[in-house]
C-alpha cells in the first residue's frame, strides 16, 4: 500500500533517526545494489525500512498470520506498507479473500482517511458511518505519525495526497500455483469459466521464477530454492515501480492545482502558487519512467520494464503531464490577465492626470481672454484626445450582442 509522505526527503540520516526512534530497529535496503548505477544513487538518498506489528487476521474463513514492513522512498517521497499474509488454517477462494481483505483493511483505512479530514461529501454519502469509525488499528496512525515527526526534513509539495493505493502479489512454488491457479489470481477470481483468455501479459522468466502481473495483480512463482533467493528482488523491483506509479497518480488526483479557493479573485499570489505547482511537479515526474538510468543489470532491467509496462507507468506519466500542461496554460492565461490589469491601472492614473490638465486650461484660457465659445472650441478636441486613453473601446467591441426575439 503506497500513502503520499508529503514531499520529498534528502536528508536520509534525520529521517533513519526519526524512523528508529519511533520504530526501533531499522534497515536501509540494499537488495539491488549491485544492479544500479552508483552515479543514481550518489544522488538518491537509499530506501529506509523498518517491521511494523504484525499479528493474525481471519480472512476468506480462513486463519491468516501476517507480517508488515513500512518502507520509505525518499526521493519518491512515499511511503509504502507492506503486508506478507501467511494461511496458517483452513482454505480460502480467491474471490472471497479479496472481498475480506479490501473490508479488512479498511477498518483502518477509513478512520485514517477521516483524521486526514479526506472524506469528502461525494466519498462520506457512499460510506456508512459505522465504518468511519473503525474498529482495527494497523498502520494509518504510524504513517501520519512519520508525516508529523519528519516535517521539518520533508521538502514539501504544494499538497498531500491522503488516499492510497495497494497491489497484490502472490508468491508460491510451481507445484502449489498451477497455470490454471496462477490466471484466477490475476483476475481475482475462481470462476475459470468466466475468465478471458487474452488480457494478461505473457510471464517473464527470471532466475529460476516465472512472473506474471496483470498490472493489479502479480504472481511469482518456481522451485523452492528459487523463490527462497529471489523472490525478495522481484518484490522489491514491483514496490519501486508501484511507487512510481503512486507519484503519477497523486499528482492526477490533486483537486486543486491552482491553490486558491473556489470564487477567489486572481492575483500576483496566485502566480506564485502556480510555479510552485510546476516546479515539484516537474521534479517528481523527472524521477518516473526513468529505469534504464537506475539500472546497470539487463535481466533486471528487463524484469522492471516488464513490471512498468504491465503497471502502465508510461501512459499514467503522460495523464500526469496533461496536469503540467493545464498549470502551464493556466499560468499563461495569469499572467496575461495580470499585464492587463497592470495596463488598466496605468491608463487610468493617465487619465486623471489629463483630466486634471484639462480641467485647470480653463481658468487660463479666461484670463487670456477666451470667449465661452472658444474655450469650448478648444476644450472638446482635448477631450475628444482624452477619451482614446480614458475608455477601454476593445471591451467595448468585445460586448456580446443580444439577439432581439422575435415575436
Amino acid at each position: 500500500m503506497k500513502y503520499d509522505l508529503g514531499g520529498t526527503i534528502t536528508d536520509t540520516r534525520r529521517l533513519m533517526e526519526v524512523v528508529e526512534a519511533r520504530h526501533g530497529a531499522l534497515t536501509v535496503d540494499m537488495t539491488l545494489l549491485r544492479s544500479w548505477n552508483l552515479s543514481y544513487l550518489a544522488g538518491h538518498a537509499p530506501v529506509v525500512s523498518c517491521a511494523l506489528p504484525g499479528g493474525e487476521a481471519r480472512l476468506a474463513g480462513g486463519t491468516w498470520s501476517f507480517a508488515c514492513r513500512m518502507r520509505v522512498y525518499p526521493w519518491l517521497g512515499v511511503v509504502s506498507v507492506d503486508y506478507a499474509f501467511t494461511l496458517i488454517e483452513g482454505t480460502a477462494d480467491i474471490e472471497t479473500f479479496y472481498d475480506d481483505l479490501v473490508e479488512w483493511k479498511n477498518r483502518d483505512y477509513l478512520p485514517y482517511l477521516e483524521r486526514c479530514d479526506a472524506l469528502s461529501d461525494n466519498l462520506g454519502l457512499r460510506i456508512p458511518a459505522g465504518l468511519r469509525s473503525g474498529d482495527l488499528e494497523t498502520h494509518g496512525s504510524a504513517v501520519r505519525a512519520l508525516r508529523v515527526a519528519a516535517a521539518d526534513i520533508i521538502e514539501p509539495r504544494p499538497f498531500c495526497y491522503a488516499f492510497h493505493d495497494f497491489r497484490l502479489c502472490f508468491v508460491g512454488d510451481l507445484g502449489d500455483l498451477p497455470g490454471e491457479r496462477v490466471r484466477q489470481l490475476l483476475w481475482l477470481s475462481d470462476d475459470t469459466a468466466a475468465l478471458p483468455e487474452d488480457g494478461i501479459a505473457d510471464s517473464l522468466g527470471f532466475r529460476g521464477l516465472e512472473i506474471t502481473s496483470s498490472g493489479w495483480s502479480t504472481v511469482i512463482r518456481g522451485e523452492a530454492g528459487a523463490v527462497a533467493a529471489e523472490a525478495e528482488t522481484v518484490v522489491s523491483l514491483l514496490n519501486l515501480v508501484h511507487a512510481q506509479w503512486y507519484v503519477c497518480q497523486l499528482w492526477i488526483n490533486a483537486h486543486d492545482l491552482r491553490g486558491r479557493p473556489a470564487g477567489a479573485s486572481r492575483g500576483l499570489a496566485g502566480a506564485h502558487v502556480l510555479s510552485e505547482n510546476q516546479t515539484a511537479l516537474v521534479q517528481d515526474l523527472s524521477e518516473i519512467d526513468n529505469l534504464d538510468v537506475m539500472l546497470k543489470d539487463p535481466v533486471l532491467l528487463r524484469v522492471a520494464e516488464y513490471l512498468e509496462t504491465n503497471l502502465k507507468v508510461r501512459r499514467h506519466k503522460e495523464t500526469a503531464m496533461s496536469r503540467l500542461h493545464a498549470l502551464e496554460n493556466h499560468s499563461r492565461q495569469l499572467a496575461d490577465y495580470n499585464n492587463e490589469t497592470e495596463l488598466r491601472r496605468v491608463q487610468v492614473l493617465f487619465a486623471i492626470s489629463a483630466a486634471a490638465g484639462i480641467a485647470s486650461l480653463v481658468p487660463s484660457l479666461t484670463d487670456v481672454g477666451f470667449t465661452l465659445l472658444h474655450v469650448v472650441a478648444t476644450i472638446i478636441p482635448l477631450l475628444g484626445f482624452w477619451a482614446l486613453f480614458a475608455v477601454d473601446f476593445t471591451r467595448v467591441r468585445r460586448r456580446p450582442r443580444t439577439r432581439r426575439r422575435r415575436p
